[in-house]
């Protein structure tokens, strides 16, 4: 009995997601609660994904616009042009960049400590 469940476990998150991805998106818009359009995402777009840039010229008054889509990628996480910065995040659940995507690094935590919550569960419990 361990080792069917176990079996299926393991089944269940190998699985690849079998509906599209859904993501807020929406193009340099200067507040959030205008960036809440939902798209159904490419087949290939495995990532909601938020982009915030600093477009502002005053040091001391910054202006940032966001942008949200689907990417089949994650690109690094910020990054520097001329007088321009970018803040990216990506996240992997339907829905999850409606106030700026958290990292990708977050969601494995959370899975793995899930899937060793759910494992030593099943010993614990002699199944």
């Amino acid at each position: 009995m361990k080792t069917t469940l176990v079996t299926l476990l393991a089944a269940v998150l190998c699985v690849e997601q079998a509906y599209p991805l859904i993501c807020y998106v929406c193009q340099e818009e200067e507040l959030n609660k205008n960036c809440l359009t939902i798209s159904t995402c490419a087949k290939e777009d495995k990532y909601c994904m938020t982009v915030r840039t600093n477009v502002g010229t005053k040091p001391n008054k910054p202006k940032y616009v966001i942008s949200k889509m689907c990417s089949p990628t994650c690109p690094v996480t910020s990054q520097q042009q001329n007088q321009t910065y970018q803040r990216i995040s990506c996240c992997e659940k339907p829905l999850c960049n409606v106030n700026g995507a958290s990292s990708q690094q977050r969601s494995y935590a959370v899975m793995s400590l899930s899937v060793l919550a759910s494992i030593t569960y099943i010993f614990a419990c002699g199944l």
